[in-house]
């Protein structure tokens, strides 16, 4: 499915306007419904929409592993994706659980209940990395972003072993790490030997969809939130930001960075 759309716009430059073609990112509604009952719709980049579906439900708690999904299925028209999972799923208590409006991208489409960071375990990701390699992995995210250079209007995210392996682009941010958790679920690989890497911040739900899938490195080449620093010291997970050439701030479990 296309992911991008192209619109004529009245560019101005010195006060002179031209008309001239220009993309935009697709934005895309999608509906994930569990065992045959709606469960919310999110507003995405119509790509990788099964990853989507299956890292969100992920992330909200409805899954653990890949065995407890028994069918994924997009529709022909794209807008929905049905998950079929075991046992028996109790949507109206998980929709009636307190819920708090986080900072990530799209208002009123994605929540996460903060008790939830109360019950995870840290990680226990033994990934080590160096400053080598934490500017480097930067620098080959940022060449990626194919969709970002033609739209400027997406998120992107990545997970990353000694190269990129899994790369996403969202006009959601938190789209794009769902994605990622998804593709881990469904791929079955070990989310302990990889880190994550983000165009965005570091918000305390990233830090939680990380810790989900056990990831003990966070890469970012912009800031994290104190929130996300504090959940992330209690989860024993390394947070990178300002990645920009060469440097970088660490803020906390520095030990996973070799050599300094």
């Amino acid at each position: 499915m296309e992911q991008k759309e192209e619109r004529q716009v009245i560019t101005v430059v010195n006060g002179a306007a031209a008309s001239k073609s220009d993309w935009l990112a697709r934005e895309w509604p999608l509906t994930i419904a569990i065992n045959g009952r709606q469960y919310i719709t999110l507003l995405t980049t119509p790509a990788n929409l099964d990853e989507l579906a299956v890292g969100f439900a992920l992330s909200e708690g409805l899954l653990d592993s890949r065995q407890d999904i028994q069918a994924v299925r997009l529709s022909p028209d794209g807008k929905q994706v049905e998950l079929e999972l075991e046992g028996n799923v109790d949507l109206a208590a998980r929709l009636a659980a307190t819920r708090v409006l986080t900072t990530g991208c799209g208002k009123g489409s994605q929540y996460f209940r903060a008790v939830d960071s109360l019950k995870m375990k840290p990680v226990s990701a033994q990934r080590l990395i160096t400053s080598r390699q934490i500017t480097e992995l930067m620098q080959e995210f940022s060449n990626k972003s194919a969709l970002f250079s033609e739209t400027g209007a997406v998120h992107a995210a990545a997970l990353a072993e000694d190269e990129i392996i899994v790369f996403r682009e969202d006009v959601a941010r938190h789209n794009a790490v769902d994605k990622l958790a998804g593709n881990l679920v469904l791929s079955g690989r070990d989310g302990e030997k990889m880190c994550l890497l983000t165009s965005g911040r570091i918000s305390s739900e990233l830090v939680l969809k990380s810790a989900r899938i056990g990831l003990g490195l966070l890469l970012s080449r912009s800031a994290p939130t104190s929130l996300a620093v504090t959940l992330a010291e209690e989860l024993g997970m390394t947070v990178i930001g300002f990645i920009r050439g060469q440097r970088f701030n660490l803020y906390c479990h520095s030990w996973r960075v070799q050599g300094l």
